[in-house]
Order: C-alpha cells, then sequence, then structure tokens
C-alpha cells in the first residue's frame, strides 16, 4: 500500500481532507496531492499527520522513505526495513534494550545453541534446569561433559529407573 493510499484509508470516515490540512497545516489540495501519490510530505508532515490520524509514525515514515526512494536497490532496502520494523518479535527486541546483550548475541551465533533452542525438550529442560534453585545445575553439566560414554551412558539409564521411565 503507498503512502497516499495510507493516509487517505486512515483519514475517510474519520476527517475531511480540510480538517486533516488544518491539523497537520497545510492546505486541503496538499492532502490531495499526498492521496493521489503525487506529493510526499517531510518528515516532520509525517509525523504530524500520524498523530492527526493515530496511526505509529515509524510505520508511515518508512512508507514516505519507500515512496521517496528512486533506486532498485534503495526500494529494497526500504522494503527491508519496513519488514523488520514491524515484525512484532523485532518490535519486542527494539522495546526492551536488555532483551539482547553481546554474550547473548555471541551464544546465539553458534549453531548447537540455535539446533538445542529450536527442540522443545533442550527449550523444557533449560527451563526447568533455571527453576531450579536448590540444585547445582551448571556444576552437574561440568560434571557430566567430563564422563566418558560408557559412565554417561550408566548415568543415563539410573537416571531413567529412578525416573520410571524404562
Amino acid at each position: 500500500m503507498g503512502f497516499g493510499d495510507i493516509i487517505k484509508q486512515a483519514r475517510t470516515g474519520r476527517f475531511s481532507q480540510q480538517t486533516l490540512a488544518d491539523q497537520v497545516g497545510v492546505g486541503p489540495n496538499y492532502i490531495g496531492l499526498i492521496e493521489k501519490g503525487e506529493r510526499v510530505p517531510s518528515d516532520e508532515r509525517c509525523v504530524q499527520m500520524a498523530e492527526a490520524l493515530e496511526l505509529d509514525p515509524r510505520n508511515l515514515l518508512i512508507a514516505a522513505y519507500r515512496e521517496r526512494a528512486q533506486e532498485k536497490e534503495a526500494l529494497a532496502l526500504f522494503r527491508q526495513m519496513e519488514k523488520l520494523l514491524t515484525d512484532p518479535i523485532t518490535s519486542r527486541v527494539i522495546a526492551d534494550s536488555g532483551l539482547l546483550d553481546a554474550s547473548l548475541l555471541e551464544a546465539l551465533e553458534r549453531p548447537n545453541i540455535r539446533k538445542a533452542l529450536k527442540d522443545d525438550r533442550w527449550r523444557d529442560a533449560l527451563t526447568e534446569g533455571i527453576e531450579m534453585s536448590d540444585r547445582d545445575i551448571p556444576h552437574l553439566i561440568q560434571i557430566i561433559k567430563q564422563m566418558g560414554p560408557q559412565q554417561w551412558e550408566a548415568l543415563l539409564n539410573t537416571a531413567k529407573a529412578m525416573a520410571g521411565i524404562v
């Protein structure tokens, strides 16, 4: 959907072109030109229009940049930016600056970590391990890492028997 279409859709049934123009400080003819796709307002006017129409200013600015892009590469870049900025997960990460830090991003670059996080069993095990405050799970992991294959099999069989899984 083009910038003008976004403005027209948000305005229609709520404001006349004159009312929107008055709120933004332009003439009604200018609103008409925007809605026809013949003009793209400045960033400042985009933000004013977003506020008047109760739209997300980021999304409206990205739509304006996309309209202004003349080169194929610039247009592709703005489409990518729009997709990222409107993605709910990306928005959540941007909103919570503490969600991802350098060490977490470094860990997520490791293929085995990404693979484990996609596996429900590993995610459940990690969650349960973190919630077991009375057990030293990291120390247990260090011990397990030092075990040979036979020791591991014996430990696994014992744990299964104790849990009644056998």
